[in-house]
């Protein structure tokens, strides 16, 4: 089962200038923002500034603008949570970001109306202060790029008081691309040698961890780039 993904705290601006990645079968589709964090659920705050709700019942939709930009809130078979809303509610929104014809839009779990504009400010601050911490966060990964990702991983959460989605987000994307030369090393060596190569050579001639080569040699056969040609020995297709 594919976990229930968080709803993300965002701007307008950043959905709309993001781009939309369509994944296949159970996977949530996302938005990646220039952050580079990438979201399928969407938490945003702004104001109704239109809104349409179907005689039938099967429609509905309201346009909220949080000042960087504006959004549709869209539901099919149904018009609630959106006939409740009036032009000029502030609203805190929850839902599944979605695509159609160029048109990003949310399709809306939750919304609630908001009295306080004191919380419009809140969310601004909020906002403010997780786009420096991606900000930084990307700065010090940069920085560290050859440090044990689990210690630099400790480091910025424990001592730089970093949120822990923001470090994942960036380990993981640097993670991935020393794979990615990992497997490149590994098919080079492995393609050198017309009959393979053993694991154990493998694991003199590579400077990794082992449980990192096993898991690249692994995606290299599953890749079908490889094959073992007999027990403890691999060569290339």
């Amino acid at each position: 089962m594919i976990p229930r993904q968080t709803a993300r705290k965002v701007r307008i601006w950043d959905l709309m200038s993001g781009t939309f990645i369509k994944k296949e079968g159970f996977e949530p589709s996302v938005i990646r923002i220039a952050s580079g964090e990438e979201i399928s659920r969407a938490r945003i705050m702004g104001t109704i500034v239109a809104r349409f709700v179907a005689d039938d019942g099967n429609y509905a939709a309201a346009t909220v603008d949080d000042g960087s930009d504006t959004i549709r809130l869209k539901t099919f078979k149904t018009t609630k949570p959106l006939d409740a809303l009036a032009m000029g509610d502030l609203v805190d929104a929850i839902g599944k970001i979605r695509e159609y014809e160029g048109e990003k839009y949310i399709i809306p779990e939750l919304v609630r109306k908001v009295d306080n504009p004191n919380f419009e400010i809140m969310r601004r601050l909020e906002l403010v202060f997780k786009e420096r911490g991606i900000a930084k966060t990307k700065e010090i990964v940069g920085k560290n790029k050859g440090r044990d990702a689990s210690e630099l991983r400790k480091e910025l959460i424990e001592k730089h008081g970093l949120d822990r989605q923001w470090v994942d987000m960036f380990l993981a994307d640097v993670k991935g691309k020393e794979k990615g030369t990992l497997k490149k090393q590994l098919l080079d060596i492995i393609g050198a040698s017309k009959d393979g190569v053993i694991y154990s050579e493998l694991m003199k001639k590579v400077k990794a961890k082992g449980t990192d080569i096993e898991s690249a040699v692994d995606e290299l056969l599953n890749d079908g780039l490889c094959y073992e040609p007999s027990p403890g020995k691999i060569r290339k297709i």
